[in-house]
């Protein structure tokens, strides 16, 4: 294991609880004081980059009525850049993984609006062509989350059972009914309300969807995604923080857009000159 010292150092039952459940709740890891500075920065990337757009939920496609998504913040946004790079979390990523080294993988912001539908039960691993390459998600809230306004729910022990079908969480084609695949032996999710301050984390593996926004106000999350630093790309499909860098199959990843956050650097990462789209799933522009 890695040599430096861990900003927040994590016990054997909670390390012990994600391995074996393939999430779990960290709580406090921020202050309320923190986490409003973080949240501010947020909004106002998220509103920058979303400012073209007034349509009402209602007249969003399907995906987008899940939520608002702003990916790679910490691409354009100093002030996101701390939290997108928190030494803390990337240690604590490093730890739950059992891995020596993490790189930023992608951080987006999820805003799932009032009225906003269900997120449809999936793998997040599955989208992309890194194989099974040790990788988690931070999940952080914003606001005190709960079933009525966009909570998380996890397949307990769901990420021991691999890539599965991939879901179409865009709904352009019928999405895979994932929670019953045989391989989770009809297991139940699990909801997880959380407190602001509090981070949830799940494996790349680990099926999860999230409840509807019923509640009169924007459900505000930020997700940073930790990939191990030994991951190689196993496969051609087009993936843009990949192609960004050339990286082919059966090279490790490499490259400013995805930097090594554990073990920390003094300085926080510079971010690559080309960038992805304003909001959505990001493909290749150029940085003005």
């Amino acid at each position: 294991m890695s040599t430096h010292q861990y900003p927040v150092t994590l016990h054997a039952e909670t390390i012990a609880s994600f391995q074996q459940d393939g999430f779990v709740k960290t709580a406090d890891v921020f202050s309320l004081q923190e986490l409003g500075q973080y949240a501010r920065a947020v909004d106002a990337e998220v509103a920058i980059r979303t400012a073209a757009d007034n349509r009402p939920v209602s007249e969003k496609n399907t995906y987008e009525q899940s939520f608002i998504q702003c990916m790679r913040l910490w691409e354009t946004n100093a002030d996101v850049r701390p939290l997108s790079c928190h030494a803390g979390l990337a240690g604590m990523a490093a730890q739950l993984l059992g891995v020596d080294s993490v790189r930023l993988w992608q951080d987006q912001a999820l805003y799932k609006e009032s009225g906003g539908r269900e997120t449809t039960a999936h793998q997040d691993e599955t989208f992309w062509p890194i194989g099974d390459a040790p990788l988690i998600s931070a999940w952080i809230p914003f606001d005190a989350i709960t079933i009525h306004n966009g909570a998380m729910a996890y397949v307990p022990g769901s990420h021991k059972a691999g890539s599965l079908r991939t879901v179409d969480i865009t709904h352009r084609s019928e999405p895979y009914n994932i929670l019953g695949d045989p391989k989770l032996g009809g297991k139940k999710p699990q909801w997880v309300e959380v407190d602001p301050g509090a981070v949830v984390w799940h494996d790349g593996f680990t099926v999860h969807q999230a409840s509807a926004n019923e509640s009169p106000n924007t459900r505000r999350v930020f997700t940073v995604v930790y990939i191990a630093s030994t991951a190689e790309r196993v496969k051609t499909w087009p993936c843009f923080p990949l192609d960004r860098e050339n990286i082919a199959v059966g090279d490790r990843l490499r490259g400013t857009g995805m930097p090594i956050l554990w073990p920390p650097s003094t300085e926080l990462p510079e971010p690559p000159l080309r960038v992805g789209e304003t909001s959505g799933p990001q493909q290749t522009v150029q940085r003005s």
